[in-house]
């Protein structure tokens, strides 16, 4: 079962990369905005990675796999 707190987490990030680089690149700093976004996506892959290694451990105890 995913966990809402994790939904809220990434929305969250999501939100604050969005209004970070919308910001930046406004203000001239388009390289900035750049960065900030594919820091955000890395971070919100390392979260789902995450989740990913649960289920299949999840899935690995539940059918007695090794």
């Amino acid at each position: 079962m995913i966990e809402v707190d994790m939904l809220f987490k990434l929305a969250g990030l999501g939100i604050v990369v969005a209004v970070l680089s919308q910001v930046l690149n406004r203000a001239g700093r388009e390289e900035l905005g750049t960065l900030v976004t594919v820091a955000g996506l890395v971070i919100a892959l390392f979260l789902v990675i995450n989740l990913v290694s649960d289920l299949f451990a999840s899935l690995k105890s539940s059918f007695a796999l090794y």
